[in-house]
């Protein structure tokens, strides 16, 4: 339904945007209301917070600060989904917990963020019954038609990002909504897999992908991370996303490592029940199992092996770092260009800016020590030897 309700509302922005360029309306108001099942204090934090990560699809990170010499400007990054660009703003209003207004200012303000002048956006914060509602107002002078659309778009995605970000904080977050996003992004990604494969074979593909999710979910639980929703990727794979960023490196690499490490439990009972029963069955189950997880443990950024080796190397020169992430990103896109993996292909070559600004961005997460380096690694070379034996023994 969301997505339904997205496609309908970005052909309202699309036919408002028309009409009001054909009448020459420049001045623009857009306002939005959404009800959070938090507390007010929890709803102001964060839509007031200087830093604050939003976790994905896609991913976006807030990073500003007071400018020096400044009382009220404040400049920074926001990126999202890898994409970094500026951004500063004035702080005109702060009543906490109240009302908080600010003006977007063009000087040094990326155009996707500020498509248009005197750009102002307002924050309302009232109590209703178990809830919050936030009021947002987006006021400015249009510059562009895409502004026309993309504000009023953005500003309706951005109550639900602060909605589902609070929520998942104070615990209120209803696991019908979780369940019911897994379900719509399931059942797209299963019709995929059925345009790839036959219906059995995408049925197990997508149960195997449940299960390094929730290898990733599980692990985000265990070291206190709050667990925003698992969702599936059409054609390509799922994410277990989560509602706070990690702590540490360690941290990262061990929720990385996780997907896999956890499918060895599944992997190891379709082994132990092909040698018991010489079932055919089994053994396609432990191959693919073996294949798909023992893939993603390549060294290869996005990948969980990527991310691991990552956060393995976390401690050494982020330009050093940055060289190798490329070079193994060169050899990924290699391989899968000669295997006609394409949409893995193009994954890859999406990542590439990523990695070209990684040599210069500086890591946020409290980097790994030396003895969790040794465990982190060890984990992995030892579950990658074990899924690289079981694909060895039934493709031999």
């Amino acid at each position: 339904m969301t997505l339904i309700a997205d496609l309908l509302w970005s052909l309202y922005f699309l036919a408002q945007g028309v009409v009001d360029t054909i009448l020459g309306r420049r001045r623009k108001r857009y306002v939005t209301s959404v009800d959070i099942a938090a507390p007010r204090d929890l709803v102001w934090v964060t839509s007031s917070a200087h830093e604050i990560v939003f976790e994905g699809p896609p991913r976006i990170e807030i990073a500003t600060a007071l400018r020096a010499g400044t009382p009220d400007v404040y400049e920074g990054t926001v990126s999202v989904g890898g994409t970094v660009v500026p951004m500063v703003y004035r702080e005109v209003e702060s009543r906490p917990q109240e009302a908080l207004m600010i003006e977007v200012l063009r000087e040094g303000t990326a155009p996707s963020i500020a498509p248009g002048h005197d750009y102002f956006v307002a924050c309302k914060f009232e109590d209703r019954r178990d809830a919050t509602r936030l009021t947002m107002v987006h006021e400015l002078t249009h510059d562009n038609f895409m502004g026309r659309v993309l504000i009023p778009l953005s500003a309706r995605h951005n109550g639900r990002r602060i909605r589902r970000h609070c929520e998942t904080l104070a615990g209120t977050a209803t696991a019908s909504s979780r369940i019911g996003a897994a379900l719509v992004t399931g059942a797209l990604t299963y019709a995929s897999f059925m345009y790839l494969f036959d219906w059995m074979f995408a049925a197990v593909l997508l149960v195997l992908l449940l299960v390094h999710e929730a290898g990733h979910a599980l692990a985000m639980r265990w070291v206190g991370l709050p667990v925003q929703g698992i969702y599936f990727i059409p054609f390509l794979g799922g994410v277990a996303v989560s509602a706070a960023p990690h702590k540490n490196e360690a941290e990262r690499g061990f929720v990385a490592l996780m997907g896999p490490g956890f499918s060895l439990l599944t992997t190891g009972i379709f082994v132990a029940a092909a040698f018991a029963t010489n079932e055919p069955l089994f053994e396609m189950l432990a191959l693919a199992s073996a294949i798909l997880n023992g893939f993603n443990l390549a060294p290869v950024l996005p990948l969980d092996g990527g991310q691991v080796v990552d956060a393995a190397l976390s401690r050494s020169d982020p330009e050093f770092v940055a060289i190798i992430n490329m070079l193994a990103l060169i050899v990924g896109i290699g391989v899968s260009v000669y295997l006609e993996w394409y949409l893995l292909t193009g994954l890859l070559l999406l990542t590439a800016p990523v990695l070209l600004r990684s040599g210069k961005q500086k890591r946020r997460a409290e980097p790994i020590s030396n003895a969790s380096r040794n465990w982190l690694v060890a984990g992995y070379l030892a579950t990658l030897a074990f899924y690289i034996a079981v694909a060895t023994h039934y493709l031999v």
